[in-house]
């Protein structure tokens, strides 16, 4: 019995906390109990609403193959684009820099094998190789995550994210709430 009565009153208080919502004034989004006023709520006619606006998948995919960021553009996802473009091109200029850097220690290795050789050279290169390597990953990394938000970019386009949403439409709103009182 000891054990148990802080578990009790810890789900006690949890229960009572979620259940303890509350309207506030001036908020147009809460749900009011429309039954205590006498009023009755009609239904909306859901059958007949226009259609969302749609956005095809596949050629939001194949815009961001072809460019990084194009796939966002057709999704008038805007901000987007410069930031996969960003990168893209960040990674990739990156990728050149290392891959020169390590052809450079590669030529500097085989002109010191005629002397003396230097070990250094070498792992200078094999330095520049792993971060040329790694920057081909993140490279291929934003790339697909490009793709896909292009594609749910375009699978949600005509997604409704207002504040208003409701299960009636506006002639009134349906709702459940549960008031718990002691």
């Amino acid at each position: 019995m000891d054990r148990s009565l802080p578990t009790l009153c810890t789900l006690l208080v949890i229960a009572w906390s979620a259940c303890h919502a509350q309207i506030v004034p001036g908020d147009t989004t809460a749900v009011r109990d429309s039954t205590v006023a006498g009023q009755r709520i009609l239904a909306a006619d859901t059958l007949h609403l226009p259609a969302p606006p749609y956005k095809s998948t596949g050629t939001a995919m194949l815009f961001s193959a072809i460019l990084p960021g194009a796939g966002q553009v057709y999704n008038e996802s805007y901000w987007k684009a410069p930031l996969v473009l960003g990168l893209s091109m960040y990674f990739i200029s990156e990728f050149m820099r290392y891959n020169r850097y390590a052809d450079d220690y590669r030529q500097l290795y085989l002109a010191s094998l005629s002397t003396v050789a230097i070990p250094a050279y070498q792992t200078k290169r094999e330095d520049y190789k792993n971060l040329r390597d790694a920057n081909v990953w993140y490279f291929v990394i934003v790339y697909v995550l490009n793709i896909v938000d292009a594609y749910v970019d375009a699978s949600l386009y005509g997604f409704d994210v207002s504040p208003t949403l409701s299960l009636r439409g506006p002639q009134g709103n349906v709702g459940l709430s549960l008031r718990v009182v002691w």
